[in-house]
């Protein structure tokens, strides 16, 4: 995955590496996507602050599968993917630049199920007391993004600078792992911060004040469940994965249809304050849907502008890195 190397990013490349780093440990202790127990076959999933996990915990969606889960934890897309390279990890789950920088980095995965939301996850954040009032007054400022080059915070930016009628470049970024945004954010020491959930949340309870979010067609709201291409050759494991859709499905319209619930196993789980979950849970609303060309035209789309802009080293042709034949809608779901 591609990082900055300007001088004014070289202290992000550190905490990005760090990341990495540990994200593979972590990976390395969940057990590699091709391990199996007593015989049974045995999925890694790769998810980013424990979100899939709280939810299909909440949910109840994995009781009864007939192979076994294992999660890996990461604090944003870039490390998970890098764990996806190591071939420890069988799926990955972040919004679509940062799946497709994955891709526009040479990592052989493919598009397997698509997460349709508002946008409302991401979030350009300032400091309560902050002059700026407008995407316009961040002109000549310094943003910290999270967590790396081509995370969906930076398209949320690069979309919000272009319809303010600015350009990327009147901006200085910055690129920083999540956790350590969150401390400088909250320190004061950072004062513009383009971010997800649930840091999102978490940087408003702590003096964040939203300039600007990623509703309004600022950013396309499709995120993507991927796989390894090595975990697809395998049929039993490819049809595992399939099934793992399809109750992420069940357990996202679970989610939406009980929003008070669902907000109180993610404050459980995840130690944060109730009105902190809440606010997560409610931007979270998304449908598991299949790839479909009005997908496939929508992240195209992300995929042109930020190969304009350099944040992708090479372009991606999202219909042929998309696996339809993976996730097979159950009715009912």
């Amino acid at each position: 995955m591609p990082v900055s190397t300007d001088p004014r990013g070289r202290r992000s490349a550190r905490f990005w590496v760090l990341g990495v780093a540990a994200a593979l440990l972590l990976a390395g202790c969940a057990g590699s996507g091709a391990g199996s127990a007593g015989g049974q076959l045995t999925l890694t999933l790769g998810d980013q602050a424990n979100g899939l996990q709280t939810l299909m915990k909440a949910a109840g969606a994995l009781e009864g599968t007939s192979y076994q889960v294992k999660w890996a934890e990461f604090q944003g897309a870039a490390p998970l993917f890098q764990a996806m390279q190591g071939g420890r990890v069988d799926t990955g789950y972040a919004a679509d630049l940062p799946t497709l920088a994955a891709i526009s980095g040479k990592l052989p995965i493919k598009l397997v199920g698509a997460l349709q939301g508002s946008g409302a996850n991401d979030a350009i954040l300032v400091r309560a007391d902050s002059p700026i009032r407008t995407v316009a007054d961040l002109k000549g400022k310094t943003v910290v993004v999270s967590s790396a080059r081509g995370s969906i915070a930076e398209y949320l930016l690069a979309t919000a600078l272009q319809q303010a009628g600015l350009k990327y470049t009147d901006v200085t970024v910055q690129f920083v792992l999540p956790t350590a945004a969150q401390a400088a954010f909250n320190s004061g020491q950072t004062q513009i911060w383009a971010t997800f959930e649930p840091y999102q949340s978490i940087g408003v309870r702590s003096g964040g004040r939203t300039l600007v979010d990623g509703q309004d067609g600022r950013v396309s709201g499709v995120g993507f469940v991927s796989a390894a291409a090595s975990s697809l050759t395998d049929p039993a494991r490819k049809a595992a994965i399939g099934d793992f859709l399809n109750r992420l499905a069940k357990a996202e319209n679970w989610a939406n249809t009980h929003q008070a619930e669902y907000a109180k196993v993610y404050a459980q789980t995840n130690d944060v304050a109730p009105e902190v979950a809440a606010q997560v849970v409610a931007h979270a609303r998304t449908s598991v849907v299949p790839i479909t060309p009005d997908i496939v035209a929508k992240v195209q789309a992300v995929s042109d502008l930020m190969h304009g802009i350099g944040s992708l080293p090479t372009g991606v042709e999202v219909a042929s890195v998309a696996d339809t034949t993976v996730y097979q809608p159950v009715a009912g779901n």
